[in-house]
């Protein structure tokens, strides 16, 4: 298997036609350090992250609701940027997404999954809706100390799942 990256977006709304990318974060699977991309900037959040998934080589990327929410929304925040995306993100197959495979558009949140596996509540910190209050307030640490509580916690659903063969 190749290399595989773990990420989660914060934003501030839903739709990818009105509202921004605020954090990246992401690790690659067995490595320990999340690197995190964050700040008022939306463009160089996202021509950083992209300089960096391409230095990374990796053949396989991991988003929890990354078929419906995450890979879609940075495709479109990039296009608006004009910020040209590693070709990863573009091919059809490489995207395990939990969600999908768990939940199959059910009910059922990452948090929810994560401590399922094992993840205690201390290791999350916030939640995606209190990411818009804390981007208004200019608490970006916040952020990025919610957004990287996500990937610890799509880290251990996805170990778990690569364990028991699910993907």
């Amino acid at each position: 298997m190749g290399r595989v990256l773990l990420f989660d977006l914060e934003t501030t709304g839903l739709s990818p036609l009105s509202s921004r990318v605020t954090c990246v974060s992401c690790k690659v699977f067995g490595e320990d350090s999340i690197v995190s991309f964050s700040g008022d900037f939306e463009a160089r959040i996202l021509e950083d992250f992209a300089q960096f998934v391409g230095q990374q080589g990796v053949s396989k990327l991991v988003a929890f609701n990354g078929w419906s929410f995450d890979v879609p929304f940075l495709r479109v925040r990039a296009l608006a940027n004009k910020i040209k995306l590693p070709s990863i993100f573009w091919v059809e197959g490489v995207l395990s997404d939990p969600f999908h495979v768990l939940a199959r558009s059910k009910k059922g949140k990452q948090v929810e999954f994560a401590q399922l596996v094992g993840v205690g509540q201390d290791l999350l910190f916030g939640n995606g809706k209190q990411c818009l209050s804390w981007f208004e307030r200019g608490e970006h640490d916040k952020i990025k100390k919610h957004c990287e509580s996500d990937i610890r916690a799509l880290d251990a659903l996805y170990s778990r799942m690569v364990e028991c063969g699910y993907l």
